[in-house]
């Protein structure tokens, strides 16, 4: 079996970090696979499938490690007069790549690179580069490059329009502009010495246009409780506090000038002081009127909209959890799990002004998520608008002490987020542990859990509804004991 050297993402991660390249090829084992999202693996095979169907009849080359067998497949395809291949794939002197959708015409082919975002990124134009400069290599005449991505502005109504939901940008022009680049990426690739690991520096590439999973490996040399795992500080400020040789926390407090400059809650965590501002907490608690109804919501995001009126990635809510404490202390809690396979939108809106009376103080943690869903609701059902405008006008925000630094605790390690103070109020008790929970311990297990429901058996989605029940229950609870919390400070 050929060992193909360079392919197209290869070829990308090698223009963002040569070393990444040298990692990828002698030190694969060091590579945090943390930074890849299961989910984002998955919406993109989704999306791709999916645009196949904007050509007729396309010929599909299966994916084999045996590079050669996709190679071979691809030609004969073309010599039986296909016109529209996926994963059509190509080799010229170690150079290989799949073109996502390739049209073969009689005086040259098209490239169509589909992605699952919604709008054309610098790093695609890399990408749409090196396949044409290699299918050029390889004797073909590459007529156009097209980057398909999916439209922000579309709205389902009725079956897919797959001319609409899709934006093809025809991106020929900045592909063959930078052939030259993609030879001297190439060259440097091919002159790399695998014997000798690559010095390179902590830049802006370890984060973009892709997190980088070999970053930990490339930090190793800095200490645990280091600059870049400071929260609250602008990566650009933190590179250059890199680059002037401040590397550790003390580092940062040693320098004046650069200590004096930072924001108050950046100096707590570096600091580790604990802060109980009583002053503010109490004129912040003072704002909350009983009942109060701590609100909770859990959304998934499709790239593909299912149902009538949404868009590509539009947060669209498939459960609540609603915790209601009375002045005596008395704690009632509802809840709602939509069942799979169905628009739950209206049913979830309609339980919710059921289950929040009008003129009541809910509360929600980190308010603008919970804000943004109930807007989009009031605005695709008007007949419940009224009473989900109530809701969204008599919202309180939770994380504003924290966020604010009026209530601090070196535990939270410089975060507001409510996995993060949660354990910081209560580091002894079991039950506001997370970590104890089974199976969803966080959002986006929540949604990925929610997203397989309809191909799990019916034992399997008793399982997971459990599971998602328990998850988001948390979430409302957890805030019903930060308010005790913090109305023991007073």
């Amino acid at each position: 079996m050929i060992d193909f050297n360079v392919s197209k993402s290869r070829y990308v991660r090698a223009v963002q970090c040569i070393k990444m390249y040298w990692m990828d090829r002698v030190k694969p084992e060091e590579f945090d696979d943390s930074v890849m999202v299961e989910a984002v693996l998955e919406t993109g095979n989704e999306v791709g499938e999916l645009a196949q169907k904007l050509f007729d009849n396309v010929s599909v080359v299966e994916y084999s490690d045996d590079k050669s067998q996709m190679i071979n497949r691809t030609s004969e395809y073309i010599r039986l007069g296909k016109r529209y291949i996926a994963e059509a794939s190509f080799a010229y002197k170690g150079r290989f790549l799949s073109v996502d959708i390739l049209e073969v015409c009689d005086d040259g082919v098209i490239i169509n690179e589909v992605k699952s975002s919604t709008s054309v990124k610098d790093v695609y134009l890399d990408d749409a580069a090196y396949q044409s400069y290699v299918l050029s290599l390889s004797g073909f005449n590459v007529k156009r490059v097209n980057v398909i991505t999916l439209n922000s502005s579309y709205v389902r109504k009725g079956e897919l329009d797959l001319t609409e939901l899709f934006s093809v940008t025809d991106v020929t022009c900045q592909a063959v502009s930078r052939h030259n680049v993609v030879e001297e990426h190439l060259e440097s690739m091919s002159q790399l010495d695998f014997e000798i690991e690559p010095d390179m520096e902590i830049d802006n590439y370890c984060f973009e246009p892709y997190p980088c999973g070999y970053f930990g490996y490339c930090t190793r040399h800095l200490p645990e409780e280091n600059i870049f795992a400071l929260k609250n500080v602008f990566r650009k400020d933190k590179l250059s506090m890199y680059r002037s040789g401040i590397y550790s926390f003390s580092d940062v407090i040693n320098e004046r000038v650069v200590f004096s400059r930072l924001r108050p809650v950046v100096k707590d965590q570096l600091l580790k002081e604990k802060i109980v501002d009583k002053k503010e907490i109490g004129r912040f608690v003072s704002k909350f009127r009983y009942p109060l109804y701590y609100l909770d919501f859990e959304t998934i995001q499709y790239a593909i909209p299912p149902y009538d009126g949404m868009k590509p990635y539009q947060q669209t809510p498939f459960q609540y959890s609603l915790h209601i404490e009375y002045e005596d202390g008395r704690l009632e809690h509802k809840e709602y799990l939509a069942s799979d396979g169905f628009d739950c939108r209206e049913q979830l809106a309609t339980r919710l002004v059921n289950d929040i009376p009008e003129g009541v103080c809910s509360v929600a943690y980190n308010m603008a998520f919970e804000k943004g869903v109930i807007r989009d609701l009031a605005d695709y059902f008007p007949h419940l608008r009224d009473e989900l405008t109530d809701i969204y006008d008599n919202m309180l925000d939770l994380m504003i002490p924290f966020k604010n630094h009026w209530y601090y605790d070196k535990a939270m390690q410089g975060s507001y987020s409510i996995k993060a103070v949660l354990p910081a109020l209560f580091p002894d008790d079991y039950t506001l542990d997370y970590e104890n929970l089974e199976g969803v311990k966080r959002g986006d297990q929540a949604m990925a859990a929610f997203r397989k429901m309809p191909s799990m058996s019916e034992e399997e989605k008793q399982q997971v509804r459990n599971q998602l029940l328990e998850y988001c229950k948390l979430d409302t609870y957890a805030m019903v004991m930060i308010m005790r919390k913090l109305k023991e400070q007073l």
